[in-house]
């Protein structure tokens, strides 16, 4: 009898378990993994949004690797990704540190709500606030320096606006994960250190950096995915109620306009890539913190 009320009380454990995985379970397969297979599915076809779909192989990925278009496109988004991500860590790391010192930390209520503010901005508002800020002639970098310099409209200067938002808007978020990471070195390593002779520089160099290599790991992987993935402040800040030239618009901007031209096969092949190009450089960057870990 003992092993009977046993063996149903785990049953109903696992059965309450089950319960309350399935919502997740349901929505997961509903909103992720059909609609991802689904366009798996499409980017090997033509097809305009009703109608019959037309198997076309690989035709879409051979005409995407040929497509001068979409490499400009991919390029301006590494562009934007790269330029904005050492400015963004660099910046959010110091600040962590700093707000992790002896002399500021009691001020830690008064500097946090202030350096997330960007964070928790909308976008749509940081972009208009950007505009006025780099406009052509009455903005406000070219009043101070009583210059006319075209940041919105010359092609060879318009990337230069976007990195600056995407650093302003990032730098709050990787300040919290790295000051999230350094709470967790414990004080005393720091001190004992700290009477052993070394200074404060010696001490980041030699203990802190290498404890925060997890956080670092997960700090860059996290903005490689989201910046390749960048397509809301270059289209606000460069094209307002229409895209930005494709000189330099975001990779999903093509996505965006095979949608809208009802080529959703090339959209789906579009949207793959990307998924592959991400995967490859997030392995690429996994491998290299295994490496130095070894």
């Amino acid at each position: 009898m003992f092993q009977k009320a046993k063996k149903l009380s785990r049953s109903k454990e696992r059965l309450a378990i089950f319960l309350f995985l399935l919502p997740f379970i349901l929505s997961f397969l509903a909103f992720f993994a059909f609609p991802a297979f689904y366009s798996l599915a499409l980017s090997f076809t033509t097809y305009k949004g009703y109608g019959i779909a037309h198997f076309v192989g690989i035709r879409n990925y051979f005409n995407l690797l040929t497509y001068s278009t979409m490499w400009n496109c991919l390029e301006n988004t590494f562009i934007y990704s790269f330029a904005s991500f050492i400015p963004t860590m660099l910046i959010s790391f110091l600040l962590a540190i700093v707000m992790r010192s002896k002399s500021i930390r009691k001020y830690q209520r008064i500097y946090k709500p202030i350096i997330f503010l960007p964070q928790i901005c909308v976008v749509v508002a940081a972009s208009l606030v950007f505009q006025v800020i780099f406009g052509n002639r009455v903005g406000v970098i070219n009043q101070l320096l009583n210059t006319s310099i075209p940041f919105l409209t010359n092609l060879n200067l318009m990337k230069y606006p976007v990195i600056t938002l995407i650093v302003w808007r990032h730098i709050p978020w990787y300040f919290i994960i790295f000051l999230s990471g350094l709470t967790t070195i414990s004080e005393e390593i720091d001190d004992a250190a700290s009477i052993d002779g070394s200074n404060a520089f010696q001490r980041l160099i030699y203990i802190t950096i290498p404890i925060m290599k997890p956080i670092f790991m997960l700090a860059f992987v996290n903005y490689t995915i989201n910046s390749l993935k960048l397509f809301t402040e270059p289209n606000l800040l460069l094209g307002g109620s229409s895209a930005p030239p494709l000189q330099v618009a975001p990779y999903l901007n093509l996505v965006t306009n095979n949608i809208y031209g009802g080529n959703f096969g090339m959209a789906s092949a579009l949207g793959w890539f990307l998924v592959l190009f991400i995967l490859v450089i997030t392995l690429f960057q996994l491998r290299l913190f295994r490496g130095d870990n070894s």
